[in-house]
């Protein structure tokens, strides 16, 4: 059975990154902002109700953009983080 690998910004101060069973990287991004970085035009295609405008990072930095979208799409940041970790 596979662990999930945690992000780094999902990690408690001075946790670390559980190793892998099976030896194999079964993600390529170091943190879930990296990886919000390489999928947010295609999350912008999937999601219609979103624009351009909406992932401007504000005073809250990446939280606050996972805030911004829950809100758009009604759904909790738990689900916007969990779709995006998935992606």
């Amino acid at each position: 059975m596979e662990k999930k690998r945690k992000f780094a910004d999902d990690l408690d101060q001075g946790e670390t990154h559980p190793e892998e069973e099976s030896g194999r990287d079964i993600n390529q991004y170091d943190s879930l902002h990296d990886k919000w970085n390489d999928i947010q035009e295609a999350y912008l295609e999937k999601h219609l109700e979103l624009e351009t405008e909406d992932l401007v990072f504000e005073g809250g930095g990446f939280g606050g953009l996972l805030e911004k979208i829950a809100e758009i799409q009604g759904k909790t940041v738990k689900e916007v983080r969990t779709e995006i970790e998935t992606w």
